[in-house]
């Protein structure tokens, strides 16, 4: 990936702000690992869980497939538009087309390559690139397995090596988003990499209530895995879930939106979707792209180590 690639990555959000930013707010909110809390939650989004290890997905899971699913759109409209001109609209309309017109109609189609790159390159950085990201926390062996932010590649480290702390992790019109992240640190101080883990947390406003209620709503989460991590499986409440990379269009619907309820049977399931085809065009083609990112993204792939310490049914597959 070249410097301009990943400008575009980071300029359309593949590439996350924070992957390598340790802000002033995470520094304010960094969690004892020695600490036990009072209040303990279960994680909004459980990949799977046995007797020693813990698999969370990354804080963005429920959105992937935005950029397979919105950038292929784009790019694919914004490219027809602009190749309309040189491929077919002098044959269609029968107009004689000089040297200048060649030159201009070239143009034409170099634009469109040119709108249409970001958006292409964005969808296909999302499957291929970035791929599936989750994190794995291990008690017997007090190690952690995450898929990096930074180059999206498999790594491990230590439970105490690691700083964990809240994190922002984007903001717009429409609100909010905070996450647990974790923290590799260099000897200088700069960060060395990180990853995310567990769902985001979501704020309309960014009053001060809104903001303690993140804060302790992410805190009890981690709790949860801290508390894992420090005494064991038998201290937390049991959960049950995994990570289904072969979701039907209802399921992923659920996923991304998870107040809705996934129909049951093939029925309902066809009509759920044909009515959200129908009344929720940008939902569906959004769940779509979840859908498509699910079965054809690419997987890390881990050490054979890895594979024997955690015990290979824990790790996500199709």
């Amino acid at each position: 990936m070249n410097k301009a690639q990943r400008k575009i990555l980071e300029a359309v959000g593949v590439l996350s702000n924070n992957r390598l930013n340790y802000s002033s707010f995470s520094k304010k909110h960094i969690f004892d690992v020695k600490k036990k809390a009072e209040e303990i939650k279960s994680p909004e989004f459980v990949c799977a869980i046995n007797g020693h290890s813990l698999v969370l997905s990354e804080s963005w899971f429920r959105e992937r497939g935005l950029y397979v699913s919105w950038g292929t759109l784009g790019g694919v409209v914004i490219l027809g538009f602009f190749l309309f001109f040189p491929l077919v609209m002098p044959w269609v309309y029968k107009i004689q087309v000089d040297v200048g017109g060649i030159i201009a109609l070239s143009f034409m189609a170099f634009l469109g390559f040119l709108f249409s790159y970001p958006l292409l390159f964005s969808a296909k950085s999302e499957l291929k690139t970035q791929g599936l990201q989750y994190t794995i926390f291990n008690h017997d062996s007090k190690n952690i397995h995450f898929v990096s932010d930074v180059d999206f590649q498999p790594k491990t480290c230590s439970w105490d090596e690691c700083t964990f702390c809240l994190a922002y992790s984007a903001g717009s019109i429409e609100g909010y988003y905070y996450e647990l992240k974790g923290y590799l640190f260099n000897e200088d101080g700069s960060v060395r990499d990180s990853f995310s883990f567990d769902d985001y947390h979501y704020m309309i406003t960014d009053s001060d209530n809104t903001r303690q209620m993140m804060i302790k709503d992410l805190s009890a989460r981690f709790e949860y895995v801290r508390r894992f991590m420090e005494e064991g499986s038998d201290s937390v409440e049991p959960v049950t879930g995994s990570l289904d990379l072969k979701p039907s269009l209802s399921e992923t619907a659920h996923r991304f939106q998870p107040r809705s309820k996934a129909s049951e049977g093939k029925k309902f399931h066809i009509i759920y979707s044909i009515v959200r085809a129908v009344f929720l065009i940008p939902f569906s083609v959004q769940v779509v792209g979840h859908y498509f990112f699910c079965r054809y993204c690419r997987l890390p792939q881990w050490p054979q180590n890895v594979i024997d310490e955690c015990g290979k049914d824990i790790f996500p597959k199709r």
